[in-house]
């Protein structure tokens, strides 16, 4: 009779514990797929973008020039502006200024298009085409 109270003990125990644990899987899945879409930037920025926004309507918020934007990154690294252009990034109204330091890197500097400045940069070997975009310039030949 113990063998059979402990048979189905057990039995309930799974039928207990193979939906809780398909629950904690899940949930372990999710928050994996959240931070997965976490966005960048981790910056924050003084220009808020209105969602709807058109690319050729973001020149209408900046409140400094491409101009300043790009002496502002190239104080911060020095090298040749290889493109520059105002960006949406996910909300923030930045400029980005790729530029290539003398040892030949690319940096991606981003400045704040409200207040000139630098809020962001990122360093890579060769130039990539992943941040080109409506509303850049192209100062310079691609690699």
């Amino acid at each position: 009779m113990q063998t059979k109270v402990k048979i189905v003990l057990a039995g309930l125990a799974a039928v207990v514990a193979l939906p809780l644990a398909g629950s904690l899987v899940m949930a372990q899945q999710q928050k994996t797929e959240d931070a997965d879409k976490a966005q960048e930037p981790t910056y924050s920025c003084s220009i808020k973008v209105p969602q709807g926004t058109k690319d050729q309507d973001l020149a209408t918020l900046a409140k400094i020039p491409l101009a300043r934007a790009t002496q502002t990154a190239q104080a911060a690294v020095s090298g040749t502006v290889k493109q520059s252009g105002l960006e949406n990034e996910n909300g923030c109204l930045v400029y980005s200024v790729d530029i290539q330091s003398a040892d030949g890197k690319f940096h991606d500097v981003k400045v704040d298009a409200g207040t000139g400045a630098v809020v962001h940069q990122e360093t890579s070997a060769k130039q990539g085409t992943d941040r080109e975009g409506p509303g850049e310039v192209e100062n310079g030949k691609e690699d």
